[in-house]
């Protein structure tokens, strides 16, 4: 593919992603988003899955899926209400498709993973006191981290939706062959969103190079880096919508209780798996803390 046409290719396909996230609830049909992407539905169905890795049907369910598994945790929304959101009509094939996806119903998805109505105290005057299940909750392991360059696209807004920039920065990095099977995928998350309102939220979705693009590119995406280091780090196995039980755990029992300072650079996530062809409850997340 010529990066001229995987350029135009990547910005058609970018505003049918933008789409589907902002209507996960309705009616999402491939003539429409054909349009959207300016294409032939014939040529979209091809287009698309060369270029996203996986066909436009797939994208729209994983995506619905991953939107009722992060709402049955952290609503009290009614199961029908959170099905009718993500355009399921019916309770019945809601449940069918949520557990041919995460391997069991939502009503036991909801009981095993839903998060206490009350903040979790970050901080615990009894830290010397936690119970010995609670410290040894997740292994903690340190790694010698080496410089990381990344390319990446900011998100603003709830976390859990990161996913939007992702999918365009893959879109992106395909389509200018800097994937590789060396190319590493990290989250870099600035706040506390129990801190904050989602809407203020920041983070970025980003992915390894070995050097800054030079080329003068429309809609191109920044250069960062993560610093060498030190690093504590916990594995977690398991759904996205899953993450935050680690991390309270993470930074509010282990870190105060370590005796460890953290640097000055915020908490990241590396993804070890591809989310488009893992089952849920297979997906790797390794989450990293620099220690001064």
């Amino acid at each position: 593919m010529k990066q001229s046409t995987g350029n135009d290719y990547r910005r058609r396909l970018c505003k049918v992603i933008d789409y589907v996230y902002d209507n996960l609830d309705k009616d999402l049909d491939v003539n429409k988003l054909a349009d959207i992407a300016a294409m032939s539905p014939y040529h979209f169905h091809r287009i698309y899955r060369r270029v996203a890795d996986e066909t436009i049907n797939a994208t729209v369910r994983r995506l619905r899926l991953q939107k009722a598994a992060s709402e049955l945790i952290r609503t009290d929304r009614s199961l029908l209400t959170i099905a009718k959101s993500v355009s399921y009509t019916s309770l019945e094939a809601f449940s069918r498709a949520f557990h041919k996806r995460y391997e069991e119903t939502p009503s036991k998805y909801r009981a095993r993973f839903k998060q206490p109505s009350a903040p979790i105290e970050s901080f615990k005057a009894d830290i010397p006191h936690i119970a010995q299940e609670q410290r040894n909750m997740f292994d903690v392991e340190f790694i010698d981290l080496q410089k990381q360059g990344l390319i990446g696209y900011e998100h603003q807004g709830d976390y859990m939706e990161i996913g939007q920039a992702f999918e365009k920065l893959f879109m992106f990095a395909g389509t200018h062959d800097l994937v590789t099977d060396k190319t590493r995928s990290f989250g870099i998350y600035y706040s506390d969103p129990g801190s904050l309102e989602k809407s203020e939220l920041r983070s970025h979705a980003c992915l390894t190079v070995e050097a800054p693009i030079t080329d003068a590119i429309k809609e191109q995406p920044e250069y960062l880096e993560i610093p060498a280091g030190r690093c504590a780090t916990v594995l977690f196995k398991g759904p996205y919508s899953e993450l935050e039980k680690p991390y309270d755990w993470f930074f509010g029992e282990w870190l105060p209780q370590s005796g460890m300072e953290a640097s000055n650079f915020p908490p990241f996530e590396e993804y070890l798996n591809d989310p488009k062809n893992t089952p849920p409850s297979e997906l790797l997340t390794r989450i990293y803390c620099l220690i001064s």
